[in-house]
């Protein structure tokens, strides 16, 4: 049975349970089923036997043992991306793995979090005969970023503002493989391959080919650009920025209006 059978097979049986939103993604790059727990609201992704996913998962973890100011500006942005409505891979915006990614890329160029690709490996993994390695003795780095004193709410208006006004989406990669920004050149993520579009680019830390960012398209990267410079503006202007900062999105109504006879018309046309 493929893994596609699989998920369709247990979309099926979490059907008859007592969860919402069930949808299997077969034409994903990892198939997954996505569902949500009415009595808790968290959402979640399950997909079958990825055991790259089981490293990433287990490297993310390790970063956050670092420093706390990880684990909380990451579920911040992830709340902020899901009020918003940026935070679906299949509507071409970004998942929450690509978000924890970009936070740590923030905490390693503010020298928050090192790099522990860079450092000498303790950890060695081996998935489908490629092999990773990285440190892992985390806890010999709990200060780290203490000479950072950094709060919370400043780091979240540095995580805004640096995707609002400082990336340059035409020529930079985020790494945090190797702790810097990278260029688009060096990995030859210039121009469109297939469905992979270059629009904005996060390196996956293993699966160096890999551009989390590839789902997004000409339209999605206006709405990304557009929400983090909302963000931004935000939590530097407004005097009590938690309300409105995760606002739900409200899509824009559409640019006609219904007549009398419940036709939409625009600009004296009938459509």
């Amino acid at each position: 049975m493929s893994k596609v059978d699989i998920i369709l097979k247990l979309a099926d049986i979490l059907q008859a349970g007592n969860l919402q939103n069930i949808q299997a993604l077969t034409r994903a790059r990892v198939p997954i089923v996505k569902l949500m727990d009415p009595d808790t609201g968290l959402s979640c992704d399950i997909c079958v036997n990825n055991l790259l996913a089981v490293v990433n998962t287990k490297l993310l973890r390790d970063y956050a043992q670092i420093d706390q100011r990880l684990r909380q500006l990451a579920f911040i942005v992830k709340h902020w991306a899901k009020s918003r409505r940026v935070n679906e891979t299949y509507q071409g915006t970004l998942s929450s793995y690509s978000y924890v990614i970009m936070c740590i890329h923030l905490l390693q160029l503010r020298r928050i979090l090192p790099c522990l690709q860079e450092m000498e490996a303790t950890c060695y993994v081996t998935v489908d005969d490629n092999h990773y390695a990285y440190f892992d003795q985390v806890d010999k780095l709990s200060y780290y970023g203490a000479h950072n004193n950094e709060t919370l709410s400043s780091l979240l208006w540095a995580f805004f503002h640096y995707w609002a006004y400082q990336h340059d989406y035409t020529q930079d990669v985020i790494s945090i493989r190797t702790g810097k920004i990278i260029s688009k050149h060096m990995k030859d993520w210039t121009r469109r391959v297939g469905n992979d579009r270059h629009l904005i680019c996060i390196e996956d830390p293993f699966e160096t080919s890999h551009d989390l960012g590839r789902v997004v398209d000409k339209f999605s990267i206006k709405i990304l650009r557009e929400e983090f410079e909302r963000a931004a503006n935000i939590l530097q202007y407004d005097p009590n920025p938690s309300v409105k900062l995760f606002e739900p999105y409200v899509p824009p109504p559409p640019s006609g209006t219904l007549d009398e006879e419940g036709i939409l018309s625009t600009a004296g046309a009938i459509i």
